[in-house]
């Protein structure tokens, strides 16, 4: 009995010394490709103008591919590793994930010129093609450049992920199998951008937080720096999913960690000799998790610049008395904290040390003291010029709008919000399918024709000249017919 006892109490023991989310899965046989940088490859002119302490960047560059390399192997038994240099996407038909870990070289895209080598265009920079549908998963920055360059919801929202994830979703595979992840929380403030904006307007004065990295970039330790995307209409059911959000300076819904088709975006930046434990895990987690979209089909598209009826509903609140008051609030306190960074920076700059590009561009930024009239400065021109400083006028121009917005393209490369007379004067939301049920009877019945196939032209990328056409395709599909803001206010089929 004594030795019985003396067994339970070592085998106690031994559980209490197992590490936090700790898995004694057996490697799998996955085949895993990572693409990561060449340690020996200098920093870009980007790297050098985003990052301070250049010489711990160049450090961790050294060892960055080889820790990848080690948390990988550690569970599954068949990982290589090229650099990007070396990458070329056929290369990642012979795995069944790939991890990319690097800014890629372009194949199309980038700035038109005339024959006199002025710039008169801009194409989005492509690096994978619509073939490629390898299983995948992009870490940090890297991903946004891919991911405009596919239409993937995956963008460059902002470069400003620190080391906390929140509001993870934790039911979802990443975070129970094959690991089961013991997420810890830690206690953090807000961040005061959150508050200030629509979507975290109820939130407290604090957050549950779980610790992704052990050290994050606002450090100024020169640990690269994490991406999210935009959040809004990132979810669709379809094929892309919110995940995680983490520590930014865009708000609550920014995505850190996500996946739309085939592809899964970590925006978590650091090495894993900088992730927790718990981190470590859910990452592999996510290399399981990924595998079976191998060869998974995109349905939906996010085409750059286009404005999701989220971000309206975010001009509404900034325009409001609400929101423009804790805008300005916001504004004011962080001005307080820009002044005293501009004097640390001042006072290093005086002490004759070397200061990188982004300190030089801080030192450049004038302080910002911001009144009401500030709140309506991406308002369109023609709606300043119709309400002034009505304030009113703007956040009710958004109310009685809402429903019947849709994007035009114009000659800048981008895409303003109009407002759709002929759903309005219907009184049917543009994101209800019955609106082209209704045009459709409108064509058959010979009732206002020309505003019908206006908006059957608007909404779907269907080209029918009979009301029978669009009645027959209408019945085959009306049960898989989508309504995707980011294809173009489109009725796609899914």
């Amino acid at each position: 009995m004594k030795n019985l006892f003396q067994k339970l109490l070592l085998f106690i023991f031994m559980i209490a010394l197992v590490p936090t989310g700790y898995s004694q899965t057996k490697k799998n046989d996955l085949k895993i490709l990572y693409v990561g940088t060449n340690p020996d490859k200098p920093l870009s002119d980007r790297e050098k103008s985003i990052y301070t302490n250049l010489e711990r960047k160049v450090a961790l560059r050294k060892t960055r591919a080889n820790d990848f390399k080690d948390l990988i192997s550690k569970h599954f038994n068949s990982v290589t590793v090229v650099y990007g240099d070396d990458f070329k996407e056929e290369m990642a038909a012979d795995y069944d994930v790939t991890i990319i870990d690097t800014y890629l070289t372009p194949f199309a895209g980038g700035y038109e010129k005339d024959e006199n080598g002025k710039i008169i265009g801009y194409n989005t920079k492509k690096y994978l093609t619509e073939n490629y549908n390898a299983a995948t998963i992009m870490i940090g920055e890297p991903s946004a450049f891919i991911g405009e360059g596919r239409d993937l919801k995956m963008d460059h929202l902002c470069l400003c992920l620190d080391a906390h994830a929140h509001g993870m979703k934790l039911d979802h595979p990443i975070f129970n199998t094959p690991n089961k992840i013991n997420v810890t929380y830690e206690t953090k403030e807000t961040p005061a951008n959150y508050k200030a904006r629509y979507g975290g307007k109820h939130l407290d004065k604090t957050m549950q937080m779980w610790r992704i990295q052990t050290e994050g970039y606002t450090e100024g330790k020169g640990m690269p720096i994490g991406l999210v995307s935009t959040g809004y209409a990132f979810d669709n059911d379809i094929d892309a999913e919110w995940i995680s959000g983490g520590y930014n300076s865009k708000g609550v819904e920014a995505t850190a960690i996500g996946r739309h088709a085939n592809f899964l975006h970590w925006g978590f930046a650091a090495a894993p000799e900088y992730l927790t434990q718990s981190a470590k895990l859910a990452f592999i987690n996510a290399i399981h998790y990924i595998a079976k979209y191998k060869g998974a089909k995109q349905v939906t598209r996010k085409i750059k610049r286009i404005p999701l009826r989220q971000y309206l509903r975010e001009s509404q609140w900034t325009v409001s008395d609400e929101g423009s008051a804790a805008w300005l609030h916001y504004i004011n306190k962080d001005t307080l904290k820009m002044r005293l960074e501009k004097e640390k920076i001042q006072a290093k700059k005086d002490a004759g040390k070397q200061l990188s590009e982004l300190e030089k561009m801080q030192l450049r930024m004038p302080i910002r003291k911001e009144t009401r009239i500030w709140t309506i400065r991406h308002e369109p021109q023609y709606l300043k010029e119709k309400f002034g400083e009505n304030w009113a006028m703007y956040e009710n121009y958004y109310k009685e709008n809402m429903d019947y917005f849709y994007p035009i393209p114009d000659e800048r490369y981008t895409y303003w919000s109009a407002v759709d007379e002929d759903a309005k004067a219907l009184g049917i939301a543009n994101n209800n399918i019955k609106i082209l049920e209704t045009a459709i009877a409108m064509l058959t019945n010979n009732d206002r024709t020309e505003m019908a196939k206006r908006i059957l032209k608007r909404y779907t990328n269907e080209t029918f000249s009979t009301a029978k056409e669009w009645k027959k395709w209408f019945n085959k599909n009306r049960k898989n017919l989508y309504f995707s803001e980011g294809d173009g206010y489109k009725y796609i089929i899914i």
